[in-house]
């Protein structure tokens, strides 16, 4: 992302969920200290570290993206209390120079940057004694790690139904390839036959030969005629015989049709 860019929520949203993620981290987003009518305050985030050597702390944290958000938390820090309470640890997460002044973060608070590229920790912060999580917090928690759990899983099945649409897509394109491969190829031979047969008739004569076998007799009688050299294909009267041959049964085939259509 271009560093002159002004940094959004989602930006810095979008990094947290790839630097706090599983295995190390379970992380959900908009937790209040309650459910229903009980919630009155809720955390931008709450991080929770899943691996036992580094504590299985509960961190909260609030995303502030411009000073005037900032300052607005900086004014009230006791309503994060709600579910600071809970934590043993409290983070803001800012663009740079969103917090001016050190010096207004709660001395337990941790303050950290994302620039667009990276994090920058400017204050690590203190760990502090954390309530019992009482049941209404308990309730909170697990409605948002539900709800994040049922829109993975949307979201796998929309990924799924997307690539069986695709395949399905490709099935078909390659289906209509091939058709249309298949038609060309006997279009193509058709043309050949049919050229074939304008030349055979434009040789012979129109209507000369009313089958197929008659146009193979008269091709076979050509070729012998064609082979007539003396270039080891045998004596040019052995050739000519076959070759009569092979017209005078031709003829004996079309003479009675001739006849039968003259009378």
């Amino acid at each position: 992302m271009p560093r002159d860019r002004k940094i959004t929520a989602i930006d810095i949203r979008h990094a947290m969920s790839k630097r706090w993620a599983a295995p190390e981290w379970a992380l959900m987003w908009e937790v209040g200290e309650a459910t229903g009518a009980m919630a009155k305050r809720y955390a931008d985030a709450v991080m929770m570290s899943l691996w036992p050597s580094r504590g299985l702390e509960l961190h909260g944290v609030e995303i502030k993206i411009s000073r005037a958000d900032w300052r607005r938390e900086a004014a009230d820090p006791g309503k994060a209390e709600a579910v600071a309470r809970y934590c043993d640890r409290w983070w803001i997460h800012t663009a740079p120079g969103v917090v001016d002044d050190l010096s207004d973060v709660p001395p337990t608070w941790g303050l950290r940057e994302f620039d667009g590229k990276s994090w920058k920790t400017v204050r690590e912060a203190e760990k502090t004694p954390a309530e019992a999580i009482s049941r209404p917090f308990l309730a909170a928690l697990l409605r948002r790690a539900d709800g994040m759990m049922r829109a993975m899983i949307e979201e796998s099945a929309r990924e799924g139904q997307e690539k069986m649409m695709a395949e399905a897509e490709e099935n078909r394109k390659r289906w209509r390839e091939e058709i249309e491969k298949g038609v060309q190829r006997r279009t193509e031979s058709l043309a050949y036959a049919a050229d074939n047969i304008a030349k055979f008739d434009a040789a012979f004569g129109e209507g000369f030969a009313s089958s197929w076998q008659d146009m193979a007799r008269i091709g076979r009688a050509a070729r012998a005629l064609a082979d007539c050299d003396d270039k080891g294909y045998g004596k040019l009267s052995d050739r000519l015989r076959r070759a009569a041959a092979e017209i005078d049964a031709i003829q004996a085939i079309s003479e009675p049709a001739k006849e039968q259509a003259d009378g």
